[in-house]
């Protein structure tokens, strides 16, 4: 008996609840409708939160799935050969920007591992290709490539061989791969462990703050859809209140309707998690795609996203409700508590701001869920409490323009402010937390990419550099493939030399091979004759002219796949002065060697590196070339010092800002254009008498243009503010300069005002519908 008193409170709480549980599906139409509402609401950020929920298990099955198929590979383990090894050559790609996973495949037994997602291998000179890969041949833009793998498709890579369904990979089947290639690897298994991946802390930092700039409009959005129907609600209060209700029953009461749609929105937002899960397989960012089954949202986030909805509605609501003062008469807003709000609304974005300074210096402890969890939290209070600055500056700028005299929509758009100041900011509040967060994260990344770019001249050097192009296990024939290469269509000219790496003491060096021919071009050498040697100096000796390398002397050669040996380096015929070949500085001394100066068995197993100058203008000058290498040798590479900048790492974060900036957007905007037609529909009464008392359909629209326009200006000065000031603040974090990316900044603002006007526009014909004679009709 002792714990009834106990009870009474928490039985009474449930009761309420339920109460309102009911009439929020038995209340008639207008409360199905409310539900509907709240539950459409609810639902589409419960997708997005599902969707967010499942990137660590994708994540898991992606290095899993990477695991399996290339641990072995990865490790390089030199197996024994047998009956069950297999030898495997890397030949991955690139055509039009685009990478190919390749490997090219010889078993050399019965009992061979099959690579995972082949049921067979594939005969010598055939293919097993990726089904994206098979797409891309049969199209009519791929005639280049199609160049460059002539040989006939006989078998399909399948889901188990491929990290997601838009990668390009493929399966060469060969009969001339030998262990004597360096490149060439002999494995007798795939599935093994991988070598724990290097941690960016300043990528690190990136993805955290993207996932809770992402993320924190889809809470705000939850947290508005809650509210939907707050004006119908106030009528039901005030009847509630004429039966006997208190103040506490009635927010109690209410919280169960909004209970109601957000439990509602829980199975619609499940739903429609599962009807879209097959539509990612068709998505692809920056390369990277997700199988439809690898979409599955981790247990614990899932359970936290399934509790948290529910209570963060009827969290919502009750806050709601004490600003409220429900009377049987009607239901009460006081003016003044806005104002006195205020106080504690600033100190949020400070107290955040100022976290976040505290963490300067401490980016490299991004590994230790402390510093996460500060930056997380750091993060939320500054955008949360740019959220919580919008309803004021609303009412603030609604008493400030109630002296502006303007035609009848401007009057009554104010009043409408005046009236309601946080209905009008809570649709707006998403896309202020969108386009902050965004110009903030654009900043970073806009800052880090010029950081770690290389410089405006350096990169036109680089653009002017050849391609390289390796072939494995043929250093004796490097002439003979620069012949072969430039006499392909689109070179202007090529070049062949192998390479040795050596040490004299502590001190490299690179022995490059070349014949006479090349080296007379190339570096300018006089009176060259087989056998001779010159020395070329690096930066690394100072500039060109430093000390040479004392000839006579003990040298260490560490040929690629070959034991180390001593050689004793000749006399240099001459110093000659290396310049920049195709804009690249070099950092090693060069010793220039005829290819009789080394053994010719020892330049067999080195790679020949080509470099290839092509034609100006010519279309698809690097893919050509990709196909004229391949055709020469299955296992060739190109390089293009062009790729592969340091700001192209952030090439993929920035798509994937992109691609979750637009989704969101258009998440808030459903929420408007929802949050609007519940407001024209609440207000069908008020309109229709507007209408018969001769207010002209056109000045009813200009009043809802307008009553959308004072917030999102407001909204948007205010999201620019935060943005650039968090923008800076993460920028003074990582201890880059404090500049901003204008264009991107302008751009965001532009796509949060045009998604208002474009919300606006599609809300005019529900407003049209409620302005006719029949919305007069009281029951």
């Amino acid at each position: 008996m002792t714990d009834r008193p106990h009870s009474r409170p928490i039985s009474r709480f449930a009761t309420d609840l339920l109460l309102g549980l009911r009439l929020a599906f038995t209340g008639g139409r207008d409360s199905r409708l409310r539900t509907a509402l709240t539950a459409i609401g609810v639902g589409l950020g419960v997708a997005t939160l599902l969707l967010a929920a499942s990137f660590p298990t994708v994540r898991e099955h992606r290095d899993d799935k990477l695991r399996i198929q290339s641990g072995a590979v990865v490790s390089a383990d030199i197996a024994p050969r047998s009956d069950h090894s297999l030898l495997i050559h890397d030949a991955r790609g690139v055509y039009r920007g685009e990478e190919f996973f390749g490997r090219i495949v010889q078993p050399e037994g019965p009992d061979s591992p099959l690579p995972p997602g082949l049921s067979a291998y594939p005969a010598p000179n055939t293919l097993a290709v990726s089904p994206a890969l098979a797409e891309l041949l049969r199209s009519p833009d791929a005639a280049l490539l199609r160049e460059r793998y002539p040989q006939p498709v006989t078998g399909t890579i399948g889901p188990a061989g491929l990290a997601g369904p838009g990668d390009y990979a493929f399966y060469l089947g060969s009969d001339r791969l030998s262990d004597a290639d360096p490149s060439t690897l002999r494995i007798d298994h795939f599935e093994d462990e991988l070598p724990p991946k290097p941690v960016d802390p300043v990528l690190t930092l990136l993805t955290v703050v993207g996932v809770v700039i992402l993320l924190s409009p889809v809470a705000v959005f939850v947290a508005a859809a809650a509210r939907f129907g707050s004006e119908a609600r106030d009528r039901r209060l005030a009847a509630l209140r004429l039966t006997g209700a208190d103040r506490a029953t009635t927010a109690r009461i209410s919280a169960g309707e909004s209970l109601a749609g957000a439990l509602v929105g829980l199975g619609l937002g499940a739903a429609l998690f599962l009807a879209g899960r097959p539509l990612v397989e068709h998505v692809k960012i920056a390369g990277l795609s997700v199988f439809a089954d690898d979409l599955q949202p981790q247990p614990l986030l899932a359970a936290l996203v399934l509790v948290a909805v529910p209570l963060l509605a009827v969290a919502v609501t009750m806050l709601t409700m004490r600003r409220l003062a429900a009377e049987p008469l009607g239901v009460l807003r006081g003016t003044g508590a806005g104002r006195r709000a205020v106080w504690w609304r600033v100190p949020l974005p400070a107290l955040g701001f100022t976290l976040l300074f505290t963490q300067r210096g401490k980016l490299t402890s991004l590994g230790d869920n402390e510093a996460l969890v500060v930056l997380v939290g750091c993060l939320l209070l500054l955008l949360i409490g740019a959220t919580l600055l919008l309803p004021p500056l609303v009412a603030l700028a609604s008493r400030a323009l109630r002296r502006v005299s303007g035609p009848p929509a401007w009057q009554l758009a104010l009043g409408r402010l005046r009236f309601s100041p946080e209905s009008a900011a809570r649709p707006v509040t998403g896309i202020v937390v969108t386009v902050a967060g965004t110009i903030a994260l654009q900043t970073l990344l806009g800052s880090l990419a010029t950081a770690r770019s290389a410089t405006p001249a350096e990169l036109a050097l680089q653009d002017r550099a050849p391609l390289s192009v390796h072939f494995d296990a043929a250093g004796d024939r490097s002439g003979q493939l620069a012949d072969q290469l430039r006499r392909s269509p689109g070179v202007a000219d090529a070049v062949g030399y192998t390479e040795v790496y050596a040490t004299a003491g502590d001190r490299p060096f690179t022995i490059r091979v070349a014949d006479c021919a090349t080296l007379t071009a190339v570096h300018r050498v006089t009176q060259c004759a087989d056998g001779d040697v010159f020395t070329a100096v690096g930066l690394s000796s100072g500039q060109a002219g430093g000390s040479p390398l004392a000839a006579g002397g003990p040298v260490t050669l560490q040929p690629l796949g070959r034991p180390e040996s001593t050689w004793q380096l000749p006399a240099s015929r001459a110093t000659v002065q290396r310049s920049p070949e195709g804009g690249r500085a070099h950092y090693l001394d060069v010793v220039l060697v005829t290819p009789s100066v080394l053994p010719a068995e020892l330049l067999h197993s080195q790679a020949a590196m080509v470099e290839v100058h092509p034609v100006p203008g010519t279309p698809d000058a690097e893919d050509r070339i990709r196909s004229n290498a391949a055709l020469i040798s299955p296992t060739s590479s190109v390089h293009n010092p062009a790729n592969g900048q340091p700001d192209a790492r952030f090439l993929g974060v920035r798509s994937a800002l992109t691609a979750g900036t637009v989704a969101i957007l258009t998440l808030i905007g459903a929420s408007m254009l929802v949050g609007l037609l519940e407001q024209l529909r609440e207000r069908r009464r008020t309109l229709a008498v507007l209408t018969a008392f001769g207010t002209r359909t056109r000045t009813l629209a200009g009043a809802l243009l307008c009553q959308s326009l004072v917030p999102v200006v407001l909204g948007l000065a205010l999201a620019v503010a935060s943005g650039l000031a968090l923008g800076a603040a993460l920028l003074f974090l990582v201890k880059l300069p404090i500049t901003f990316v204008w264009g991107d900044i302008a751009l965001m603002t532009g796509a949060g005002a045009a998604a208002v006007l474009l919300i606006t526009a599609l809300s005019l014909p529900a407003l049209w519908r409620r302005i006719t004679p029949a919305g007069l009709r009281y029951e």
